[in-house]
């Protein structure tokens, strides 16, 4: 019977093509779409096709080949299948070229874009987290656009970069995290400054895959650019076939997940009323003389916070001929931030094109243009949007009656508080628009049978510009009279020519394939920063007012890199397989002495499976152990490392030059070697894959600054030296599975866990101690030492608090008596009182002093996870992701402000409603008198009101550090496809609609705003302080997917 091109209905059987037997839970779709359904518990199935005389039928099983069978006129397709372990022929994209997955011998992660766009994210780099094992990815801060943290096999530089290369479509881009003009010029904590992420250009939607490098034999063709791992990404490209086009676009809503329990105004006038009573220096307000009458006052955050939309639409049209495919897109992604005043906006273009000029040459480029604007508020920092939101007073309105912002009063003015947190997230912006054009333009020739030669001209071009704006203002007593600017411009270029000739052989059990090439590229960069003052508020252009005190800053500075490279890939009987790197660098950075150097691999594996003693089995299909060895790089430092500028000097003489510091001609790069072990086992054919890895990774050559003697002087700085070791050891489980398939039913799971040891093994007799800013007591706040990880929690330890006259006699001397400076001083006012911290003398000496400080966190989790289940019935698709870390440390900074009560103006934390507080005992009558009163609760935990600061009960202690261990339900994701019948009458071939909901639920025992805190600009010695970073948003979408 003939079908009619109005669509009919398509039925019949699968059947297997050794034993004729039914196949349960074929895929049968219309090719080119994802409309389809399975095949039943008998084999068969029954498919309407709108078009049938155009469409055909893809039949595809785990285990066996793939077929694609044009419909034409046949209303009844049976089809046989024949077994083939389909995993082993997948191909994914590695260094310079392509691999059968089968053929790896390194340790590669892959991920497919179809699980990249699941998230909503403002770049690709974001939607990797918890998607591959050994790679560890953490968000900055939350705001849109925001930089993030990803470490591959952990952190290989203590001073430099650890973030990966990335490779998107053979361009080379760095991970690092790109400057705006920032906050700190005008005074105060300034918040991150590297915080634009340098990946989000790229439109996720354009993503086809993305491939995970993560051991030496892998990364060691990028040679001195690749000891951080390696990132390559491959977007969508044109396929022969009629063309399509196809749009994905969705509507998303943010609200704020948690915010900090801080006092309302009831809650904060009776504290205001118990610490004038409490210190003799605190006048009592006469506004709370009865605190029962006042209402809940202003709820600070909630006027920062706002539900905030994000809308995304890519329109792409693909197809081609056998002489020219191509690629088209266009998106558009726009993202208020939750907090008022933050937005990110993207508008990106993609062409990809491949023509095929004759049957030997084929020529094409990969395409992409990027615009993005931002808005970037104050964060990150004591005087940040968020920091101040929580602090300032409940009583204090937003706007004053006339509709200008309001402050404080002069009786409420504190140094903690500088800002109307909501004005300064609307006034104070700091906007960075971004123009990027990247480039990859390549012709390959077939010179003979198995020979071919490839180049590519690759190139990056982008403008930066960042403007920073501080007006004046009148905040109640809160006053700013002199505006400023900061205008930052930037430009940078990249190019990288490359070219390289690749021989494949085979003979017998014998095949090979040989790769040669070189490649050199430069970058060149150069920026200035301009700086005004007294502009008026409602111009704040660089044309205006007058030359600020500050001076201008400027840069100019380019690098280069050239190198040669070989590979050898060799493949006996499909059982022996070798890997052999070799790569050259030379790069400009470094010093005379070590310009050059040799980046080797070998990496070896044996598919136990296919030997002859190995009996054929249904349950291992396959099994494969794989062994590496490399050597790789780290070239990203600084330009001159070696060398040595020019400081202007005024002398007796008159004006003259010092040197900076001290020259080392024979700086090089910091070099990581790494040992993997490897083992790949298939079970049931391809219904399980096991992935486990084990991997030892030395990094030796930590670019560090010598410390000089004093006999020095202070004029000139020592020189930067190769002089620290760091190693990380671990291990990684990847298990995919389909755990059901049944008829309309479909169940599959995908899940790893990461295991990373992080040691600082020598830093040449140099210890690194890493401030909070300038914040009293948080001088050295992170350690990175010798014996222990990276960016150690280093402070005082918690012992409890004072509970008894007795126990203060007792105890080390915190504060020195003025008589007797061996024994405390007990007073209220001076000294030690009830409800003080007792800090633990750690050396003995009698004596509470620095001596006392030791290691008391580590920000390092003990492994990280992730899993997503699919489920599939019918037409409905439900992804379930869950993700997650054990083991972080956390200094919660946030609550050391919220809860140090350093003065009765800052709002805090309902926690201190419980605070450490003395009353009179049964017959006492002087509150001053230490045996006269006794703590109302002897158990708390919080020390009493700390307005003097005698004791440092805010210092940097155990009191700050909380366990960052969470669990997070970070994707819920249910799609419906659209039936056939419905779609032929408005001429769409596939059409799928979906909800999302993302950050469901987090499980986590710590105690602020978002557990996941990141790296402080990147800055792997500043891990999971939390300094009021912007969190993570609750995420609700509608989407649809169009295909026609």
């Amino acid at each position: 019977m003939d079908l009619q091109q109005d669509g009919a209905i398509v039925t019949g059987t699968v059947l297997e093509g050794d034993t004729g037997e039914p196949l349960v839970g074929v895929s049968v779709v219309i090719y080119g779409t994802t409309l389809g359904t399975v095949t039943d518990i008998n084999g068969k199935y029954s498919i309407e096709v709108p078009d049938p005389s155009s469409s055909s039928l893809s039949f595809s099983f785990i285990g066996f080949q793939s077929q694609i069978v044009p419909i034409g006129s046949k209303s009844e397709i049976d089809v046989s299948m024949e077994f083939d372990v389909q995993s082993l022929e997948e191909v994914v994209v590695v260094g310079y070229g392509t691999q059968r997955k089968s053929d790896l011998t390194g340790a590669v992660a892959s991920v497919s874009g179809d699980e990249l766009t699941t998230a909503i994210t403002s770049s690709v780099d974001q939607a990797l987290q918890g998607r591959a094992a050994g790679v560890h990815v953490a968000q900055n801060s939350g705001r849109p656009g925001a930089a993030v943290s990803v470490r591959i096999r952990g952190t290989t530089s203590v001073t430099g970069s650890s973030e990966p290369l990335y490779v998107v479509d053979g361009v080379q881009i760095g991970g690092q995290a790109q400057s705006s003009a920032g906050f700190d010029w005008a005074g105060g904590s300034g918040g991150q400054s590297d915080n634009i992420n340098p990946m989000a250009f790229l439109n996720p939607n354009d993503i086809e895959s993305i491939q995970v490098l993560k051991d030496a034999s892998a990364t060691a063709i990028y040679g001195s650019r690749a000891a951080n791992g390696v990132v390559i990404i491959t977007t969508k490209r044109g396929a022969e076939g009629k063309g399509k086009i196809s749009y994905h676009g969705f509507y998303a809503v943010q609200e704020v997940y948690k915010t900090f329990d801080m006092m309302n105004m009831r809650e904060y006038a009776e504290y205001n009323n118990e610490v004038a009573q409490e210190v003799s220096s605190v006048q009592p307000n006469p506004s709370f003389a009865d605190p029962s009458i006042l209402g809940e006052g202003t709820d600070w955050q909630e006027a920062i916070y706002q539900t905030a939309p994000t809308q995304s639409h890519t329109l792409t049209f693909s197809g081609g001929t056998d002489a020219v495919k191509y690629m088209l897109s266009g998106g558009y992604f726009a993202q208020d931030g939750i907090v008022i005043g933050s937005d990110f906006e993207r508008l990106s273009l993609r062409l990809n094109i491949d023509a095929k000029i004759s049957d030997r040459l084929t020529v094409g480029t990969s395409m992409s243009i990027a615009r993005k604007d931002e808005r970037i508020v104050l964060q990150d920092g004591g005087d940040g949007v968020i920091a101040q939101a929580a602090q300032m007073a409940p009583h204090i309105p937003v706007r004053n009656f006339d509709g200008s912002f309001a402050g404080p009063d002069a009786q409420n003015v504190s140094a903690q508080v500088g800002a109307n947190p909501v004005a300064l997230a609307l006034l104070r912006n700091n906007t960075a628009l971004d123009y990027r054009f990247v480039n990859n333009l390549y012709a390959e020739l077939n010179v003979i049978e198995g020979l071919k030669v490839r180049t590519e001209l690759a190139t990056d071009f982008s403008t930066l510009n960042s403007s920073a704006f501080l007006p004046t203002y009148e905040w109640g007593q809160i006053v700013n009279n002199t505006s400023q600017l900061a205008q930052l411009s930037n430009q940078n270029s990249f190019w990288l020519w490359k070219t390289f000739a690749t021989y494949n052989r085979s003979f017998g059990d014998h095949d090979f394939t040989v790769l040669v090439g070189t490649e050199a590229q430069r970058s060149n960069y150069e920026g200035l920063t301009a700086y005004k003052a007294n502009l008026p508020n409602d111009i704040p252009v660089i044309n205006q007012g007058d030359i600020s005190n500050i001076p201008n800053t400027g840069f100019k500075a380019w690098n280069s890199l050239a190198s040669t490279f070989a590979r050898v890939n060799y493949n006996y009987g499909d059982r022996y397989l070798v890997t052999a790197t070799m790569r050259r660098d030379g790069s400009s950075r470094f010093g005379p002495n070590n310009r050059w150097g040799w980046f080797p691999s070998v990496a070896v594996a044996w598919r136990a499976s296919n030997e002859a003693f190995m009996p054929e089995n249904d349950v291992v299909t396959d099994l494969k152990f794989r062994l590496g060895w490399g050597l790789v790089g780290n070239e990203n430092i600084g330009n001159y490392a070696f060398g040595s500028s020019l400081n202007p000097l005024n002398t007796q003489f008159g004006a003259g030059v010092v040197n900076a510091r001290y020259s080392n001609r024979d700086v090089q790069w910091e070099s990581t070697t790494m040992v993997n072990l490897g083992m790949d086992l298939e079970l049931f054919n391809g219904r399980a894959n096991l992935e486990v890895e084990a991997y030892q990774k030395k990094t030796d050559n930590l670019l560090l600054q010598v410390n000089l003697p004093a006999t020095f002087g202070g004029q000139v700085e020592g020189p930067q030296a190769n002089l620290g070791t760091m190693e990380n050891m671990g291990f990684e489980v990847a298990l995919s599975t389909s755990n059901i398939e049944s008829g309309k039913f479909n169940w599959s799971s995908r899940g790893n866990i990461s295991v990373n040891r992080n040691e600082v093994v020598d830093l040449g007799g140099v210890q690194l101690f890493d401030p909070i800013y300038w914040y009293t007591g948080f001088q050295t706040a992170s350690a990175t030492v010798p014996g222990r990880p990276i960016g150690q929690f280093f402070g005082f330890v918690m012992e409890g608090l004072f509970t008894s006259a007795e126990e203060i006699v007792n105890h080390a001397v915190q504060i020195p008596s003025d008589e007797d400076p061996a024994v405390n001083k007990i007073d209220r006012t001076t000294g030690l009182w009830l409800g003080d911290i007792k800090w633990k003398d750690l050396n003995g000496d009698g004596v509470i002093d620095n001596n006392d400080q030791t290691i008391i966190g580590d920000p390092n989790p003990d492994f990280s996870f992730g899993l997503n289940n699919t489920f599939e019935y019918g037409p409905l698709v439900l992804d379930v992701f869950v993700m997650g870390a054990i083991g972080g440390d956390v200094l919660n900074y946030s609550r050391a402000r919220n809860e140090q009560m350093l003065n009765n103006f800052d709002n805090q934390s309902t926690t201190i409603i419980n605070r450490a507080r003395t009353r009179l005992v049964e017959g006492g009558t002087d509150l001053n008198n230490i045996n006269d009163v006794e703590l109302v609760d002897p158990n708390t935990t919080i020390p009493r009101f700390d307005n003097g600061a005698e004791n440092f009960n805010h210092f940097m202690s155990t009191r700050w550090i909380e366990d960052g261990s969470f669990v997070r339900i970070q994707n819920v994701r249910l799609g419906y496809t659209l039936p056939p019948g419905w779609l032929q009458k408005i001429r769409l071939s596939s059409a799928q609609v979906y909800v999302n909901i993302q950050n469901v639920a987090t499980f986590s025992n710590y105690s602020g705003l978002d557990p996941q805190i990141g790296s402080f600009d990147q800055n792997p010695r500043l891990q999971n302080i939390d300094l009021g970073r912007y969190p993570a948003p609750r995420v609700y979408t509608v989407g649809i997917k169009l295909d026609m």
